[in-house]
């Protein structure tokens, strides 16, 4: 894994932990933090699943 591919994959893993994206944002350095939430975050199948599964709780 290359130095770029660790930042993608840091980025994303912090998303699924729901870190602050500000944090992750002046963790990678970014003075703009579009440039972190547009192009190191990816969500992955498992965070998607887990937001739909919050509308199970308004029972």
């Amino acid at each position: 894994m290359n130095f770029h591919a660790l930042r993608h994959s840091y980025a994303s893993f912090m998303v699924s932990r729901n870190v602050n994206f500000k944090i992750i944002q002046e963790q990678l350095g970014h003075s703009d933090i579009k440039m972190t939430i547009n192009t190191y975050s990816h969500l992955t199948k498992k965070d998607k699943n887990e937001a739909s599964d919050h509308f199970d709780d308004l029972n």
